[in-house]
């Protein structure tokens, strides 16, 4: 569900001398989460280019967060991108990982060449 929800808000801007695609970005950050739950791209010129935001689902027997899927939208070419849509299934609150699972030893040993 949309509800309103207390983020922090950080303004980046490009530091002097740098290039990058993006002059600025706003990101919106929930303070429950500290996940990014939103973030404004502005181009060269300092106008509004892109805009993300995060589908976010409670898990509330988790007591935890977990993102679902993140959308897009390039306001310049009027296109619109969503990632990480999840398939049915795919995603089991109920399974629990050892804490070595969340070293960089079992990252590395969980991923896929």
């Amino acid at each position: 569900r949309w509800e309103k929800h207390r983020v922090w808000v950080v303004d980046s801007t490009l530091k002097e001398g740098q290039r990058h695609i993006y002059s600025r970005r706003t990101f919106y950050i929930d303070e429950d989460s500290w996940a990014a739950v939103a973030s404004d791209m502005y181009d060269g010129r300092n106008q509004l280019w892109r805009l993300q935001y995060l589908y976010g689902v409670n898990l509330y027997g988790r007591q935890a967060g977990y993102g679902s899927a993140y959308g897009a939208y390039d306001l310049l070419q009027n296109i619109y991108n969503l990632n990480g849509k999840a398939i049915p299934g795919g995603y089991k609150s109920g399974v629990d990982q050892d804490d070595k699972y969340f070293t960089p030893k079992g990252m590395a040993r969980s991923g896929v060449r």
